[in-house]
């Protein structure tokens, strides 16, 4: 008699307890009696068959077309039902994510232990990654001291059932190889169901081909979502694989560097003519463009690069100067203009040029332009110098500042050898800044005070090096 109560529920209709619900609709469960009270015999507005279904509810279909829809979660039309959900039938791999959860129970949590405990007596590790096949299972402990599944130590290697190459036993189905290629061929058929026409459809099939081999499959099944936007852009806004000029437009040089390798493929294939000179001319008009917009919009700073833009845009499209010259030669004017724009905006004075040129000697030339459009479209005598005297006091302090940093870090390994060395070079001989290592005729040793001796291109130099340990800083002006 107990047991029966237990297993009773009751009627959501009226509150009445049964053994089994007669009919369940929507997660509501149904006595008998209200069975044929609330559904009536009428045509299923699907299937046109006449059944009984709930008289509240005009739209609702028979439980014969439920089961025959798609599973609710994954989209599967040809599968077992493995549960019925209030959103749909689900199959049997998508019913688990509607399970109610629940917590371990007490016995298990013991048994766990009980086994955590055995494993330590016994050549057993923790659930982890076999270093062989590469899956989470209960590991063993070879004799060589790896960890490896049971399979893995058991069989070894064993034929790969899809290429017959050599693989852990612990696969299974497929290697490493034939399991990425497989996904990869998955993951293409699922972006090619994102295309609607039927020309890139089968021009993302042909993409994907000769993606997989191009690059390893791993690679390839993991990158290949990234480039299904391109050729959904393109088959969106042209119908059809458009001009290198119309992708410059519409991608911008920079986002067609994110899809170097589809680009690749419509070279390759004849299907875009790249223009190196159109792209580097793109991106040349993007950096103007934030060149320009550097400084604050409205302020008299940027009124005056603006007006100096436009110059220079008359200026390309005579076809006196090229869009790069335009570039290198608004950097300097704006960075000029900035410096103003902080200490409150008046036009560069010939103390500002010459500060400015005093920290960027190498702007020189580029400020030529700017100085002259300043003079002549505000009535100004600025002259563009440098001083090399000054320049050459102003890198030696910076040099020093650079070296002193260096030793103040306390560390000795090669990137300080390669990077004392190349600040060292440049202070005490002049030399390029970039002189290092990576110099095709370079070498250097150290005798037992630490100095350095540098030999580049034939020429012998002497460099000394101050213990960093010692804890005071040289004086380099005394060397």
């Amino acid at each position: 008699m107990n047991n029966n109560t237990s297993l009773q529920q009751q009627c959501d209709e009226c509150g009445r307890d049964m053994l089994k619900a007669h009919r369940i609709q929507s997660g509501r469960r149904f006595c008998g009696t209200c069975y044929q009270r609330v559904f009536e015999s009428r045509q299923c507005p699907r299937c046109t068959v006449l059944r009984r279904l709930p008289k509240n509810d005009p739209n609702a279909i028979c439980r014969q077309c439920v089961k025959d829809a798609p599973c609710a979660r994954c989209g599967k039309t040809e599968y077992k039902i493995g549960k019925v959900t209030l959103f749909g039938p689900v199959c049997n791999s998508c019913s688990v994510y509607f399970r109610p959860p629940s917590l371990p129970s007490q016995a298990l949590i013991g048994a766990d232990a009980h086994r955590s405990v055995e494993s330590q007596d016994q050549n057993v590790s923790e659930r982890g990654t076999c270093q062989d096949c590469r899956r989470h299972r209960s590991l063993l402990i070879s004799p060589e001291g790896r960890k490896l599944c049971s399979v893995c130590l058991r069989d070894g290697l064993v034929p790969c059932p899809c290429c017959g190459t050599d693989m852990p036993a612990g696969r299974r189905n497929s290697c490493e190889d034939c399991y990425w290629r497989d996904t990869y061929l998955k993951r293409l058929r699922l972006d090619e169901a994102g295309l609607s026409s039927p020309q890139f459809v089968q021009s993302f099939h042909r993409f994907g081909l000769w993606l997989i081999e191009k690059i390893p499959a791993q690679r390839a099944a993991l990158t290949i979502h990234r480039y299904f936007p391109f050729f959904y852009e393109m088959e969106k806004c042209w119908g059809k694989v458009p001009s290198y000029a119309q992708l410059l437009i519409h991608f911008t040089a920079e986002g067609l560097r994110r899809v170097r390798l589809p680009m690749r493929w419509l070279s390759e294939t004849a299907q875009v003519v790249v223009d190196a000179q159109e792209r580097e001319d793109e991106s040349d008009l993007r950096r103007i463009a934030v060149i320009v917009a550097s400084l604050p919009e409205g302020t008299p700073a940027a009124q005056v690069l603006i007006a100096y833009n436009s110059e220079l845009q008359l200026r390309i499209a005579a076809g006196s100067i090229s869009i790069r010259t335009a570039r290198l030669a608004l950097r300097p004017a704006a960075s000029l203009l900035a410096t103003c724009e902080k200490s409150g905006f008046q036009l560069p004075g010939q103390d500002a040029l010459d500060s400015y040129l005093l920290n960027s000697p190498g702007q020189k030339a580029s400020t030529f332009g700017f100085v002259s459009f300043i003079n002549s479209r505000y009535g100004l005598n600025l002259v563009v110098r440098v001083d090399n005297q000054k320049t050459r006091s102003m890198r030696h302090k910076q040099l020093e500042a650079k070296m002193v940093k260096l030793l103040e870090k306390g560390q000795r390994d090669d990137a300080f050898e390669a990077e004392w060395i190349s600040i060292s070079l440049a202070y005490f001989h002049g030399l390029p800044r970039r002189v290092g290592k990576k110099s095709k005729r370079f070498s250097f040793s150290t005798d037992v005070e630490g100095n350095f001796s540098v030999v580049l291109n034939g020429q012998t130099y002497w460099l000394p090096h101050w213990d960093y340990r010692s804890g005071s800083v040289p004086d380099f002006t005394a060397v």
